[in-house]
């Protein structure tokens, strides 16, 4: 015998079960197991809040400025000296009066060397800002910065607002600076520093000092702190404008200066000009590409009379390239309607390049506003716009229209500290994103768990199927014997009984015809048992024609009638009960009707199967109809689910009538 497990999973349920089961398993293994990811989106608030907050997360960082991949050059900034320890590396910065701050900033050194690219050069781990208050004989901790996440960090500015608050010195001292790889020195790098009081950043204004600064080397000084110059480039969207900046017309010689001059509208006064490096996008156009090594800067109220009053000037020595970086230049307040930027000595990186001007803004400065926003400008070119690309193009109205060469100018406060801000944000989607996973993948777990015990429980469920499948195909082979030994007792026994009995009397002319009778009577009940036995389909002779058979051959000797019409497919245990009812009620008619004519009507009425024999026989007391007769007919109506009606006089014949609904024949 096969074991039932092998047997029930060979079945196609089983199969088919099965196959499902270990498909759903292996098909679950996607790129973020999307059956997890459904099971924690429904089981577990702390996913939704993650998922939630992740697009709370996205959605802020959508409007804030980004960090450049491309590093803006210009100055490094300051380098304390190389030590031990951390904390004798600290710089300060103080103001000969009060200064009211209330916000501060730190953008990282971005070096690239021949070891590969360090984006936090120098930047400690944790910092400690300690503040000289007026009236106050110590410093007292103003804030510190606990954790700058290098591990995530890529030159990311930090920024720490306060409650405003009066000082007369800042020191930023490191508490833990990172030692470089393999060596076992500190030191403490920053590009550069802001001091803010509300939008206008006072750094610039102040001195700095340090316990040790590296000022002898190229790019190195700690007065490069406030220089404008890091890594980072212009305060800026990421949104370009049509026009990358002013390209002038490329000359062969230093002798024809070039000039750009701007229309203020009327004379107005200003204290300092901003003028912002351009950036091209092929290699010989990188950060400062064009930025003019001798200038001039100077204002009048009437460019074709003059006088031209001088602002700054670069005098006999070359200023040095800021990179991609804006460069402020401060002066003592000053009047004018016309602003003009003269270049006396062109850039020109190599022999092969044509000198030229690029610069992507220039902006005349009063208390930090921008007076030469959307003004009319001019140039010596001959031409005002030069195509760069299909979409964007250089035009001296550039100069002026709010935009450097990658996007759109906005407030250093607000560019820094949204830098600051969505670096945090990197650090909080960065925590939720892989608690998010361990969530998915414990969900995921869990539906594997939850498939491998229904797999389980599924296959002891068909093994206990199997076993008592067979008890139950058991139990219905010995109800099938019983079945037919009582069919085979009542229906051929009988009649068999009764044919040996009349084969003992002496013939007679009634004798012979009643044994042929019975014999054929008893051929077809054989016939009947088998074939509602063994039937696996549709019976061969349809019900009413099987009892009209029935009747002709147990009626033959009374006048009888027959009428029956359509009636639905029954079930075989249904169709069985019915015969044998029609059968035993004919019997009863031979035996004790003494009836000369019977009718009998078979038809189908409101969906209900009706079955009506009548006789004229001698009938019976009614009391007797309703109380105790008839209780073979009785038990095959309840077998058939139906009722049963006996109308009956004596002297006046009987009248049965079966009525029943029928059930599926597939039903059990």
């Amino acid at each position: 015998m096969e074991p039932a497990f092998s047997i029930a999973i060979r079945r196609p349920f089983g199969r088919a079960i099965l196959a499902l089961l270990l498909s759903s398993a292996a098909s679950s293994r996607g790129a973020e197991h999307e059956v997890g990811h459904w099971l924690a989106s429904r089981l577990s608030d702390e996913f939704v809040a993650t998922e939630r907050r992740l697009g709370e997360i996205a959605g802020a960082m959508h409007g804030m400025p980004v960090m450049p991949d491309l590093d803006a050059l210009g100055t490094h900034g300051f380098h304390s000296n190389f030590t031990g320890d951390s904390e004798s590396n600290w710089f300060e910065v103080s103001w000969d009066r009060p200064r009211r701050i209330d916000g501060l900033a730190m953008i990282p050194t971005r070096l690239s060397t021949q070891s590969g690219r360090r984006s936090n050069y120098g930047l400690p781990k944790r910092l400690r800002i300690e503040a000289l208050l007026p009236g106050a004989t110590g410093r007292v901790t103003l804030a510190e910065v606990a954790d700058t996440r290098l591990d995530l960090r890529r030159g990311d500015p930090v920024f720490v607002g306060l409650e405003a608050v009066e000082v007369l010195a800042l020191r930023f001292i490191p508490v833990d600076l990172p030692t470089l790889p393999g060596k076992t020195v500190r030191f403490f790098s920053l590009a550069e520093l802001m001091v803010f009081d509300g939008p206008e950043n006072i750094a610039g204004t102040g001195r700095f000092s340090a316990n040790f600064s590296i000022d002898t080397e190229v790019g190195w000084n700690i007065g490069y702190l406030v220089d404008g110059q890091s890594p980072l480039g212009p305060a800026e969207m990421p949104e370009p404008g049509l026009s990358l900046g002013w390209h002038g017309d490329p000359v062969q010689s230093d002798l024809i200066p070039t000039w750009a001059q701007i229309d203020l509208g009327e004379a107005r006064e200003f204290d300092a000009i901003r003028v912002i490096a351009a950036r091209g996008d092929a290699p010989i156009k990188g950060p400062g590409f064009g930025f003019p090594v001798r200038f001039r800067l100077e204002t009048t109220d009437d460019p074709a009379k003059g006088p031209w009053t001088a602002l700054w000037e670069t005098g006999e020595r070359d200023h040095p390239n800021p990179g991609y970086n804006p460069v402020t230049f401060r002066f003592a307040p000053a009047r004018g309607r016309f602003v003009r930027l003269t270049a006396l000595k062109l850039h020109q990186p190599d022999r092969f390049t044509t000198p030229r001007v690029l610069l992507s803004e220039l902006e005349v400065l009063q208390d930090g506003r921008n007076l030469a926003l959307g003004r009319k400008v001019e140039t010596p070119d001959r031409s005002a716009s030069i195509p760069h690309d299909a979409r964007r193009i250089w035009s001296r109205a550039g100069l002026t229209d709010g935009y450097s060469s990658t996007g759109r100018l906005m407030p250093e406060r607000e560019w820094v500290s949204s830098l600051s801000r969505r670096f945090d944000l990197l650090c909080e989607q960065q925590a939720l994103t892989q608690l998010r996973a361990r969530l998915i993948e414990r969900h995921h777990r869990l539906f594997l768990l939850v498939c491998f015990g229904s797999l389980f429980a599924t296959v002891l469920g068909l093994a206990v199927w199997q076993v008592r499948t067979r008890l139950a195909s058991r139990r219905q082979v010995a109800r099938l014997r019983r079945r037919i030994s009582s069919d085979l007792h009542d229906e051929v026994g009988s009649t068999l009984a009764t044919i040996a009995l009349l084969s003992d009397l002496p013939p007679a002319s009634g004798t012979l015809g009643e044994i042929n009778r019975l014999a054929r009577e008893s051929s077809e009940s054989l016939s009947e048992i088998v074939e509602l036995t063994l039937a696996r389909g549709r019976l061969r002779k349809p019900l009413v024609e099987r009892l009209r058979d029935i009747a002709s051959v147990m009626l033959r000797d009374h006048r009888w009638s027959f009428e029956g019409g359509e009636v639905p497919e029954l079930h075989l245990e249904q169709r069985r009960n019915l015969v044998f009812f029609f059968k035993e009620a004919l019997h009863n008619i031979l035996r004790h009707a003494r009836a000369g004519e019977v009718d009998i009507r078979f038809r189908t009425e409101d969906g209900a199967v009706e079955l009506s024999i009548r006789d004229d026989g001698r009938g019976m007391d009614p009391g007797q109809a309703a109380e105790g007769g008839l209780h073979t007919l009785r038990q095959r109506a309840e077998s058939l689910r139906g009722d049963l009606e006996v109308e009956s006089r004596p002297g006046a014949g009987t009248r049965l009538v079966l009525r029943f609904r029928p059930f599926s024949p597939s039903a059990k």
